[in-house]
């Protein structure tokens, strides 16, 4: 295939990005994730580069890959240590948020995606919290188990929504459905034998992933893994999203005691397959499109998402008291997935460019007030344990 001059002019930004943003990231102390898509707008402002098919086509794969990083953070072990208790607070706080999502969408005449905007969770930053504290507390260690199936139900919910959008016949809407619903069993039922497996024959997990090996065969494994998963997605006709967590997941389950899988992976995704998808993010914001009334959608939803998960929050203050606001404030940086539903809404024709817009907005500064915010109040709380600078 020969390239085009748009396609070196992009090769050429993407390698310019993949090695400054670090730098600029620590100069400026914004998220690296930030960076690329502010220096990816910029690029797209000054027309320095343009969207062409095989930079679409490589941001799928890199948001795909992102999704598949994201999903090797959560381990569904995690999910079964809850208590009962705590698994009656999670399920209560998550049916106090969507109601309250839902019941701003209604009011103000809004599509329903916002429903699921709102409640949205990521686990990428919160994971970045850890670093603030020399001894975990509590509260975040929770945060990371409840935030994580937030993150769970908020890509099943646009699984769904991506079916619902691709068909207006009731009956195949129904087959989507009761399809994911399926396919989710099945990965249950394909978790729990995989479980009695490795717990009868332990030493499978060394043949199938070992310590020393030239060949990178946990690696290969892991990859092939999530092309399996993407690939089934595709065939069924299910977000690719789903599918490439659920790898993730699957992985973290069985194999997150092989600390340098993660590390490897992740250096393979991080410095260039993701950031492909976070330029090309920072190149479809129009910025003929920013005005005073966009920043303050963008400072509403941010605001909106902030106030409905501290009201939910206090499900928890039995055994949090008031650090459930901390609890409340750290799920609400869902930075990568909120960008990644705001794309496919975009791609959906479910909202408009200036939606669009004021998400991507709304998720950059989540990350840089939060990630500022939360370490600040827990010098209430967490005064032995903070760091001292």
């Amino acid at each position: 295939m020969e390239l085009g001059s748009s396609d070196l002019r992009i090769l050429l930004f993407i390698s310019f990005v993949v090695f400054s943003s670090p730098y600029i990231a620590k100069t400026t102390r914004l998220p690296i994730l930030a960076v690329e898509i502010i220096l990816g707008a910029i690029a797209g402002a000054f027309h320095i580069i343009t969207k062409t098919q095989a930079f679409e086509l490589a941001s799928h794969i890199g948001f795909c890959y992102l999704m598949f990083i994201a999903g090797l953070e959560v381990s569904l072990r995690d999910f079964t240590k809850l208590k009962k208790q705590e698994l009656k607070q999670i399920f209560i706080f998550y049916v106090i948020l969507y109601f309250l999502s839902t019941m701003l969408a209604l009011s103000l005449n809004l599509n329903l995606i916002i429903a699921i905007i709102i409640p949205a969770m990521s686990v990428g930053l919160i994971s970045i919290l850890f670093k603030e504290f020399d001894k975990t507390p509590k509260w975040l260690n929770f945060t990371m188990v409840y935030a994580a199936l937030g993150e769970l139900i908020t890509i099943i919910l646009v699984t769904l929504v991506n079916s619902f959008s691709s068909s207006n016949n009731l009956n195949e809407v129904l087959i989507s459905v009761f399809s994911i619903i399926f396919f989710l069993f099945a990965f249950m039922i394909i978790y729990y034998i995989c479980n009695a497996i490795f717990w009868w024959l332990p030493w499978l997990k060394e043949i199938l992933m070992p310590d020393y090996d030239k060949a990178e065969k946990n690696v290969r494994l892991s990859l092939a893994l999530w092309m399996l998963a993407v690939a089934l997605m595709l065939y069924f006709g299910f977000e690719i999203a789903l599918g490439a967590f659920l790898a993730g997941m699957f992985i973290s389950s069985f194999f997150g005691h092989k600390k340098d899988l993660e590390h490897k992976l992740s250096s393979l995704g991080q410095p260039f397959l993701i950031p492909i998808f976070f330029v090309y993010v920072g190149l479809s914001i129009d910025f003929s499109l920013i005005n005073l009334k966009l920043l303050l959608l963008a400072l509403g939803i941010v605001f909106f998402m902030a106030l409905f998960r501290i009201i939910s929050s206090f499900v928890f203050y039995k055994e949090y008291k008031f650090q459930c606001i901390l609890i409340a404030l750290s799920s609400c940086m869902p930075l990568t997935l909120l960008i990644a539903i705001a794309t496919l809404g975009q791609r959906l024709n479910l909202i408009d460019n200036v939606l669009y817009l004021a998400l991507v907005l709304a998720s950059l500064l989540e990350a840089l007030i939060f990630m500022w915010l939360i370490p600040k109040i827990s010098l209430l709380f967490e005064t032995p344990n903070k760091k001292i600078n």
